[in-house]
């Protein structure tokens, strides 16, 4: 019986510390927290929802750059994947560009040791992001880099929602097919990346890459657009604004919906109030419990008449919301807490009826592989996944 009571003391102790480590972590990175909303800008931006094409694409542009390469990334594996682009920022650094590569600690601790020595011996600049470290051990530990950035020559950026590893093109069968969103843009709003990007790296190391080829002169593109990047802090509200502004129809893409009840509640008042809301979410799972988890916000959504679609035909990682089908906001952050209140972001919300026409044809073919999820279907099933759903809900901002 002492024991058990010892065991108990030293659980409760260790729940107070990590408590008490999380409220002044996130205290003292409140302080400086870097969460810039750039200017409204005009850039020419090109939707791309296939990994094969974005890596091609990027690659091409890669090849045919004279001055710099700046990439940041959230995940990159060993795989080949990985490697045939790690083997052409190597050639490209050789070749007297100056290149650098940004990894989210947690997410790039895949890549072997060899493998980034290669690098650096070839010219590659690479840092990881957000490394854990004390004080405030256990709030680092939960700390990431979610953004996934690259500009070329500060002329062509490129930010959405794919990493750089196979089963982003696809080519994992468990996941199979897979769905994601990502911009390529030239014009203005290329000099608002690459200010985040040198930011980012200002911050985490000390260097700094600026020179006069870092922000080359733009010229304004057709497509009017700002930038936001987020830390933890503002995400929810910016949201949550976006949610009520609507008049008519909300669609929310994301791999994971884990909200906040805040804005859980702002979605449900939108229904009420006769705003068609409908949610786009994958019917695989990539993570332990986060599938779970949702279905214990969607039975309140469905009462209030939410149309929840889930995307059968391999997994479904978009990251968008369109407002009144006017708006389209297209970036890194998942519909999730961690996304809320943990993660690093960058979102890019576009003011063009054209482009959101396109993103909306993309989604409606989603939709034609997607099953509507039912009353009925919630509450028939399994009582072996309850358990599942009680403690992803009680571990929710961890997941």
């Amino acid at each position: 019986m002492k024991v058990l009571f010892v065991l108990l003391v030293i659980f409760i102790i260790l729940i107070a510390l990590v408590l008490l480590d999380t409220l002044m972590g996130r205290a003292a990175y409140r302080k400086k927290a870097y969460e810039p909303v750039f200017s409204r800008k005009k850039s020419d931006i090109e939707l791309i929802h296939c990994g094969d094409e974005l890596v091609k694409r990027m690659m091409a542009d890669i090849r045919q750059a004279v001055s710099s390469i700046h990439m940041m990334f959230f995940i990159m594996k060993n795989d080949q994947v990985s490697h045939d682009m790690f083997h052409l920022l190597k050639e490209k650094a050789q070749a007297g560009l100056s290149v650098y590569l940004l990894l989210d600690w947690a997410g790039g601790h895949q890549v072997k040791k060899p493998e980034i020595q290669t690098m650096k011996k070839a010219g590659v600049h690479v840092h990881f992001l957000n490394k854990p470290r004390f004080p405030y051990l256990f709030f680092r530990l939960q700390k990431r880099n979610h953004r996934k950035v690259t500009v070329i020559d500060g002329k062509i950026g490129y930010v959405g929602g794919f990493n750089i590893a196979k089963e982003y093109l696809g080519k994992k069968a468990k996941l199979g097919n897979w769905k994601d969103y990502h911009l390529r843009m030239t014009g203005e709003g290329t000099a608002d990346l690459q200010t985040l990007f040198l930011s980012d790296l200002k911050r985490n190391t000390g260097k700094t890459a600026e020179s006069s080829e870092v922000y080359p002169p733009l010229p304004q593109g057709n497509i009017s657009h700002r930038i936001y990047a987020s830390d933890g802090f503002s995400l929810e509200e910016h949201y949550e604004s976006c949610i009520q502004k609507a008049a008519e129809k909300i669609i929310i893409c994301t791999p994971y919906y884990i909200p906040s009840k805040k804005l859980q509640e702002a979605i449900i008042s939108a229904c009420r109030h006769g705003v068609t809301v409908i949610l786009m979410v994958p019917m695989k799972s990539d993570h332990p419990l986060v599938r779970e988890t949702a279905f214990t916000y969607y039975p309140e959504l469905l009462e209030a008449g939410c149309l929840i679609y889930r995307y059968y035909q391999g997994f479904y990682h978009a990251k968008a919301i369109i407002i009144d089908d006017r708006i389209s906001i297209i970036g890194t952050p998942n519909f999730d807490k961690r996304s809320l209140f943990w993660n690093e972001e960058v979102n890019v919300t576009i003011h063009d009826q054209a482009f959101t026409a396109e993103v909306l044809s993309t989604i409606n073919q989603d939709i034609k592989k997607s099953e509507l999820l039912t009353k009925e279907k919630v509450k028939n099933r399994s009582v072996r996944q309850l358990p599942a759903e009680w403690i992803g809900k009680a571990i929710s901002y961890f997941l």
